[in-house]
């Protein structure tokens, strides 16, 4: 293989918007992600696997040569492994050779996780190209190998990787530089394409991106790439947001569940009933259409995409005569005026989602909430009468509260 050209430029994260979405790097300024234990998270997912009660357990993937191990829950952590390089040699003595796990949806089984990574993606929203569209998810990755367990591959997500364990390479490639080997029939701009050639045989240098542990690389979804090791065990948490989202099945769902109270014709043969009253169905079913699907963007803005969450409750029953709301997490909401009914407002915190009447009162408290810092407070007082919040807005203060994106004291 083509030696690397060069080490790739380390950049301040609040200086991240330059490469966002445009080059890779190594990125200082995310040392919150380093009060995570990346291997305690590995482990819970690896206990809820063996009990059974995993809620995803197809997110639990193991790539290792053939054949593979019969169960894959005695390849995962022991609750009395505390040590990851422990645990990594005893499954190394076990299996004889390379092997490399892909744990999936690893926020939902930790909220700090989920909030640590919220918190980054959210920052994001203020650089130029803002926050893709697309699904975010966090992943681990653990192991022992040589050569990474995937081919050179391009997936949809800029992906961020902190390095909690050993040494983590990856080799990454512009599109143009590889896009001779893509199949025929790919669409490498909205699907996962792996290209069928091995790193050695390809002609063009790829970058080279290193990181040892605390460190954290980037690389846009516009890059080919593949895992290099050298062979000695590593442990790594990925955060991806995805830059595409099919709106199709979203638009279709808001319409079919836009009901009013009759079904649409399919077949017309009358250009006067195209034209006519008889569109008052669809101008109705395109209002209540287009309410859901803001009412679903906000829901999904308020988490940043993330669709699989913790558990972030139980929760006690709310302080009805609390005088502070703490922000558990940055912008602890999102809201916008409905679009499909302007007299309403939309608010959704952790994914669930409700209105409120489009009243002066609540867009303050609303406007306020939103702009809160993680651990900030806001004085209720304008909102409360001397027994607490009061009307809507004692409402929304509960609905929020009960998403888990604040405390009220």
């Amino acid at each position: 293989m083509t030696a690397p050209v060069s080490e790739l430029p380390v950049v301040e994260f609040a200086e991240l918007s330059s490469r966002w979405n445009r080059q890779p790097c190594v990125v200082r300024g995310l040392e919150e992600l380093g009060a995570l234990d990346v291997y305690d998270i590995y482990s819970r997912i690896g206990a809820a696997f063996r009990a059974g009660i995993h809620r995803r357990p197809d997110d639990v993937k193991l790539f290792t040569a053939p054949p593979a191990p019969s169960g894959l829950g005695g390849c995962l952590p022991d609750p009395a492994e505390r040590d990851f390089a422990a645990y990594a040699a005893r499954v190394s003595r076990e299996l004889g050779k390379d092997w490399s796990f892909v744990l999936n949806s690893a926020q939902a089984v930790s909220p700090e996780l989920y909030r640590q990574a919220r918190d980054v993606l959210t920052r994001l929203r203020e650089t130029e190209n803002g926050l893709p569209a697309g699904v975010a998810d966090c992943f681990i990755v653990a192991g022992s190998y040589a050569t990474g367990p995937t081919q050179i591959h391009k997936d949809t997500a800029d992906v961020f990787l902190y390095v909690a364990e050993g040494v983590k390479t990856m080799l990454l490639w512009p599109y143009d530089a590889l896009s001779a080997h893509v199949p025929q029939d790919a669409d490498p701009l909205h699907d996962y394409v792996a290209l069928r050639v091995d790193p050695s045989a390809v002609d063009v240098a790829p970058l080279r991106l290193s990181g040892r542990p605390g460190e954290v690389l980037y690389w846009p979804s516009s890059y080919w790439h593949c895992a290099e090791s050298d062979g000695r065990p590593s442990l790594s948490l990925h955060l991806a947001a995805h830059r595409n989202r099919d709106m199709a099945p979203v638009w279709a769902g808001a319409f079919a569940r836009a009901g009013v109270g009759a079904a649409a014709h399919r077949w017309e043969i009358s250009e006067r009933a195209v034209g006519g009253a008889e569109l008052a169905f669809g101008r109705e079913a395109a209002e209540a259409a287009t309410s859901a699907v803001h009412q679903w963007s906000l829901g999904r803005h308020s988490t940043a995409n993330f669709e699989i969450l913790p558990e972030l409750g139980p929760r006690t029953a709310p302080d009805r005569a609390a005088r502070r709301a703490v922000a558990l997490q940055r912008a602890p909401i999102s809201w916008a005026v409905d679009a499909g009914r302007p007299a309403d407002v939309i608010v959704a915190a952790n994914g669930r989602s409700f209105r409120v009447p489009a009243r002066q009162q609540v867009l303050a408290l609303l406007g306020a909430l939103a702009g809160l810092e993680a651990g900030a407070a806001l004085d209720l007082e304008p909102w409360s009468a001397p027994s607490g919040p009061v009307g809507d807005a004692a409402g929304v203060l509960e609905a929020v509260y009960a998403a888990g994106a604040v405390d009220l004291l």
